[in-house]
């Protein structure tokens, strides 16, 4: 790819993601098993010749960067922290489905523009990962910075980018440990408009 570029990884499974417990920005860890196997992929990772390294400050990202980059110095950074849920974060999904009705879309996702109680609307939500966006792909005029962050992260962030509409934000989990190519020249020439 031609042009500043971002890797995305989602963080290596938790026991909250086993269990459909919304996280948010809970710090939860990830799984023994999930950092074993991120650090089984570290050397099909190095391939891809990422730096710098950046981390979301919450320990099943930045746990999961170590075991993925281990000859790296991973820079944490609190706006690739997942979006805080408030009241729901640690809730079981279900209940949360249950008390909250209104909070999901005909189609039975979660609504990106409902905004839980106590937690981060969607415009504050855009408004750091485009500021983090707009820091990579000036690293990336000179190198390939990579981030390990959340689903609800990357999938905002290929909004951002144009790639997704708004409404689909939550129609499909981001994969575990799977590098993401996000194309940062639409953000850079001015084609993806501001919140």
């Amino acid at each position: 790819m031609n042009g500043p570029a971002l890797i995305v990884v989602r963080h290596a499974p938790t026991e909250s993601n086993g269990a459909h417990v919304f996280m948010g920005s809970k710090d939860v860890p990830a799984t023994a098993e999930g950092l074993m196997l991120a650090a089984s992929r570290s050397t099909a990772v190095a391939e891809l010749g990422c730096t710098p390294v950046f981390a979301s400050p919450l320990q099943r990202a930045a746990a999961t960067a170590r075991a993925l980059f281990p000859t790296a110095t991973v820079r944490t950074d609190p706006r690739l922290a997942e979006r805080d849920l408030g009241d729901w974060a640690g809730q079981p999904q279900a209940q949360v489905r249950a008390d909250y009705p209104a909070a999901f879309l005909d189609s039975g996702v979660l609504d990106p523009h409902f905004t839980p109680p106590g937690g981060e609307d969607l415009d504050t939500f855009e408004r750091r990962i485009r500021s983090f966006l707009h820091d990579a792909a000036r690293v990336g005029q000179d190198g390939r910075p990579a981030a390990v962050s959340h689903n609800g992260w990357i999938r905002t962030a290929q909004y951002v980018l144009g790639r997704i509409g708004v409404d689909d934000i939550f129609t499909e989990g981001v994969p575990f440990l799977e590098p993401i190519h996000l194309d940062l020249r639409p953000l850079m020439a001015g084609r993806v408009s501001s919140v």
